[in-house]
């Protein structure tokens, strides 16, 4: 397997959705640009050349940088995005040409621009509806859940919900490094192929 590291994110503080009410007690963010306040709870990674599972939190958030260094590429589901600005904002740079975003790469695929978000043509290419159209299976949660499962302590949910996710992507990572091709997660029926890293 490839000298890559897989690795996704959680965030401290929630993100109030349209048309949602605030949950009593939770703290809040200022919503999904809002970096340097919204903290990061939790960081799982695998390492794939190692075959290793990590987990890193305030009190050791920092060695991530330096498993970073040690790797060929860094592979995200919406890593540029979301997950590598948040790193960013919080002193962790993810070297530009190490990076692999699945998402960018499956928007790229169709011919869509993956640095001009427009919900219309990009969304529907979840990391839920790409897994499940292929037969890897579902998230065991939602994203927006993961802040408030932080605040309130429930530590052990967060991190098996951020591991379930890497565990997604590794998968879709591996089948893209084999050269399959992919069934659309929009169209039935149609397949499509990601460049290979």
């Amino acid at each position: 397997m490839a000298n890559a590291v897989v690795y996704d994110t959680e965030i401290k503080k929630a993100i109030l959705g349209k048309n949602e009410e605030r949950i009593p007690n939770v703290e809040y963010c200022q919503g999904w640009r809002d970096f340097g306040n919204m903290g990061i709870s939790c960081l799982c990674a695998h390492d794939l050349a190692a075959d290793r599972l990590h987990v890193f939190m305030d009190d050791n958030l920092a060695v991530f940088g330096e498993l970073l260094t040690g790797t060929d590429l860094v592979v995200t589901f919406n890593g540029i995005g979301f997950d590598n600005r948040l790193l960013e904002a919080h002193g962790i740079i993810v070297p530009g040409e190490k990076n692999y975003d699945i998402l960018a790469e499956a928007w790229k695929a169709d011919g869509l621009d993956p640095t001009q978000f427009n919900f219309a043509t990009h969304g529907g290419y979840g990391l839920d509806a790409l897994c499940e159209a292929n037969g890897i299976g579902k998230k065991t949660g939602h994203g927006a859940k993961a802040p408030v499962w932080y605040q309130h302590g429930k530590l052990g949910q967060l991190i098996s919900y951020c591991l379930a996710d890497v565990a997604l992507t590794v998968e879709l990572f591996r089948r893209i490094g084999r050269g399959e091709a992919l069934k659309h997660p929009k169209r039935i029926g149609e397949l499509f192929t990601l460049r290979r890293p």
